[in-house]
């Protein structure tokens, strides 16, 4: 591959949105292009949109080519990779054709809907012998790798407990569109916010055994939020460890993202993007520094981080820690609590 990787991004998001007098970023097609543009070795060079006004307002402030159609954009033999920005429902779909096209591709979280969508695209991934990756920005912080790294060595010896809490705040007028629909978010306050802390949980500990749940929808209006804005699951893990995942976007006025680790040789908690504790019972050198696992300050810092890994990965064949197929275990894992609340808590097996 070329020296520099082109990307072309679809889905444009809304420039200047407003959502009821609510001001909202643009979109995370926003996001994608502004670190497609600080990220050595990338440049974007198209975008795609069906709204033609919205995709040449982001042609004009990011220096691209605006494309309506997406078959035409995919065409262009100077486009090496895709990132898929769309609505949830459609990223299946998308991925599909760019794969098909020969393009390595980056998958918005959720990498679909449905676990027999991911499949779907993990095989054309194999078929068509391309480069793809999913968006889960949280592996790339310090603080994450840190913790995963001392499980897999030991250091925490067998955890007792882990919880992820996903405690955010959307009001009604956020649900109106395809947001909080079963067709096209695939869910609610799993599969669309609380989705990073559910990987992060099969990251850091990938042995899940069963799972059972309750979910339901407690703060919305149910004629625009169809999906479940709050769910409960517990979780059994193959070496003995017990985990509760906690999703809500009912938590007013948004309290954020959370891993707790609790271990009979140490305990570690991450909020967001920051470390705020961390003991270690054998190891008396060891002394937590917050300042050791502080990111940069700004929105979607993670994404930064991961396109600085995704270039190397598109161009070279580098390591990615965020390599398509390591997607799977997140929705797998949805579908199995999705299941069990269905049916009143039952006991499921993950498919992950």
């Amino acid at each position: 591959m070329a020296e520099t990787v082109n990307f072309a991004v679809i889905g444009v998001g809304v420039p200047n949105q407003n959502l009821g007098g609510h001001s909202v970023y643009n979109g995370i097609g926003e996001v994608h292009g502004h670190y497609l543009g600080e990220t050595a070795g990338a440049r974007l060079a198209a975008c795609c949109d069906i709204n033609a006004d919205n995709g040449r307002a982001y042609a004009a402030k990011y220096g691209c080519e605006y494309f309506q159609s997406y078959d035409e954009m995919l065409a262009q033999d100077d486009i090496h990779a895709v990132s898929v920005c769309t609505p949830s429902g459609l990223h299946g779909r998308h991925a599909l054709q760019a794969i098909r096209a020969g393009k390595h591709v980056i998958v918005e979280k959720p990498l679909d809907i449905t676990l027999r969508g991911v499949d779907a695209t993990l095989a054309e991934v194999e078929r068509a012998g391309v480069r793809a990756v999913v968006v889960f920005p949280t592996r790339y912080y310090k603080g994450f790798s840190a913790v995963k790294a001392a499980l897999d060595t030991g250091r925490f010896g067998t955890p007792a407990v882990i919880n992820a809490i996903s405690r955010r705040y959307r009001d009604d007028i956020y649900y109106r569109g395809w947001r909080g629909t079963w067709t096209m978010d695939g869910g609610g306050a799993c599969m669309n916010q609380g989705v990073h802390m559910i990987d992060a949980v099969t990251w850091l500990l990938p042995d899940i055994d069963t799972v059972q749940a309750r979910f339901d929808t407690l703060g919305h209006n149910r004629d625009l939020c169809q999906v479940e804005d709050t769910c409960v699951a517990t979780l059994k893990f193959r070496r003995g460890t017990l985990g509760v995942i906690e999703c809500t976007t009912c938590a007013y006025n948004d309290h954020g993202d959370r891993i707790d680790l609790h271990a009979m040789k140490g305990s570690a908690s991450i909020s967001g993007s920051t470390v705020t504790a961390w003991e270690m019972r054998d190891e008396p050198d060891f002394a937590f520094r917050p300042e050791d696992y502080e990111e940069r300050h700004e929105e979607f810092t993670g994404h930064r981080l991961l396109y600085n890994e995704v270039v190397p990965y598109f161009r070279d064949g580098a390591p990615c820690r965020c390599e398509i197929h390591s997607g799977r275990p997140a929705i797998a894992l949805i579908e199995a609590i999705y299941a069990s609340a269905r049916e009143g808590g039952k006991l499921v097996h993950p498919d992950v």
